[in-house]
């Protein structure tokens, strides 16, 4: 394909702008060829599928860039408070648990294991390593059996 000049580019782009805009205005594709020098209405039904597409990729493009850029904060969050919650702060903790869900909606990782697969997926491990945490920082649960035991051996010695 021969390179075309820049301002033959910014030309056809603004001819091609103006044909998407005119579709858009319900403008039938016959006037628009004509109008704007096309060489016929399949030349520009062609033009403005190739300039909806390229806008599809690019609006792609830009929801995964922003996908990255949510994941990236929400790691640094999660990288503040990590040794918070691993002493023992339930504010942290409870901040971490809301980073993990939302990491997990974004990604779609709440949706895994809904069939009843094992623990295998990334949702399921983040879960179990949460639970595992919060095991080892909440308060223990007394011994009621200890306690009883305890008492009625007191009980018999006096």
């Amino acid at each position: 394909m021969p390179k075309v000049n820049k301002a033959r580019e910014v030309e056809l782009a603004q001819r091609r702008y103006q044909a998407v805009q005119m579709r858009i205005a319900g403008v039938p594709l016959a006037i628009i060829s004509e109008r704007l020098g096309y060489s016929g209405p399949a030349s520009v039904s062609k033009d403005i599928d190739r300039s909806l597409q390229r806008a599809a990729a690019q609006e792609h493009m830009a929801s995964e860039h922003l996908l990255k850029l949510e994941i990236d904060r929400l790691d640094r969050v999660m990288a503040a408070l990590w040794p918070k919650a691993l002493k023992g702060d339930v504010q942290s903790c409870e901040t971490i648990l809301k980073t993990i869900n939302r990491r997990s909606s974004l990604l779609g990782l709440d949706l895994i294991n809904r069939n009843g697969v094992g623990d295998t997926d990334m949702a399921s491990l983040l879960g179990n390593m949460l639970a595992q945490l919060q095991a080892k920082h909440l308060p223990a649960q007394p011994n009621v059996d200890a306690i009883i035991e305890a008492e009625v051996i007191a009980e018999i010695e006096a």
